[in-house]
């Protein structure tokens, strides 16, 4: 009888993580193909990295299975959090005892957390965990626990997690987009000015240790006084959009500053910035919003996105 044996990540393991997670078909949202080089861009090299949280499951000396645990940021971003935690994924490629490989893989996860003082466990990330495999799972950013991953969420559901978030994953072609007219949106363009800006300062130590190496752009608009009214940052989706073998941009965030919305400002800056995205040849806008999020899931709605899939966050508290 083979022997499941478990242990932590070793240098020497990018290549036979890469191996298992194109064994374990993950499907659309996934990359594929994952090279070691790009587990080191996104996971590996990332300063928080620490590889006591990484746990892989063995079989005759072949990884066939890994999980990882982390704390994301703290409320300021300016460090980790010291009392929330997350195992972003569980990936185990066909096994006859697969579910009991995760089961154990999550256990080690949530040990490692509750080890470093961590009270309240998360399942999967979202854009305030968002600690790794950026840009190499969840399209745009990490929708927590995909509905078409359905063992990974029943995994945690299994270990007492319940639903904490639900994200919905929106796209929709710009080729050839033009914002529409009216008087509204004609009005806000006389009135305001819209600036963009590529690699723009991070604002947070989180921000910094997180999208370092992620092309960024942000746009920004401002009134006639040079007073912000609202901006979004977009990334440029590689290497996600190479293997699509076509442009995508991911819309991260829309921000409209509190005394300013509902005026039709985050419509008219999305707008203008699928179209200035358009003109230079990117043919795809990708996007996510918490499904409880009514203003920006009508905001998405009325610019056109349309749903392609759905995620879901787990939380489970530890008792003290």
């Amino acid at each position: 009888m083979r022997v499941i044996e478990y242990r932590t990540f070793r240098n020497g393991d990018p290549p036979h993580i890469a191996d298992t997670w194109a064994r374990a078909t993950l499907g659309p949202w996934t990359m594929f193909p994952l090279t070691s080089a790009l587990l080191e861009d996104r996971v590996f090299s990332r300063t928080y990295f620490d590889p006591q949280g990484l746990f892989v499951a063995t079989e005759d000396g072949k990884i066939v299975g890994f999980a990882h645990a982390a704390r994301g940021p703290d409320s300021s971003g300016s460090g980790l959090s010291l009392t929330e935690g997350t195992t972003l994924l569980v990936i185990v490629e066909p096994h006859q005892d697969r579910e009991g490989i995760a089961d154990e893989l999550l256990r080690r996860c949530e040990r490692f957390l509750i080890d470093r003082g961590v009270s309240v466990l998360f399942g999967g990330g979202d854009a305030s965990r968002r600690c790794f495999y950026f840009g190499l799972y969840g399209g745009a950013d990490l929708p927590g626990i995909l509905d078409s991953l359905p063992d990974m969420k029943n995994l945690f559901l299994r270990a007492g997690y319940s639903e904490s978030k639900r994200i919905s994953i929106l796209s929709r072609s710009i080729i050839g987009y033009r914002p529409k007219v009216d008087r509204l949106q004609i009005a806000i363009k006389r009135k305001t000015q819209l600036k963009s800006f590529d690699m723009p300062a991070f604002r947070t130590w989180w921000e910094a240790a997180s999208l370092s190496g992620i092309g960024l752009r942000r746009y920004e608009l401002f009134n006639a006084s040079a007073e912000l009214l609202g901006a979004c940052t977009i990334w440029d989706m590689q290497p996600f959009s190479s293997s699509r073998s076509t442009a995508v941009a991911g819309l991260l965030s829309v921000d409209i500053m509190g005394t300013r919305r509902r005026e039709g400002l985050a419509y008219y800056l999305v707008a203008w910035a699928m179209h200035d995205l358009a003109a230079q040849g990117v043919a795809q806008i990708e996007t996510q919003a918490p499904c409880s999020n009514a203003a920006a899931m009508h905001l998405f709605e009325k610019l056109g996105f349309i749903e392609l899939e759905r995620g879901t966050v787990f939380r489970k508290e530890i008792a003290s």
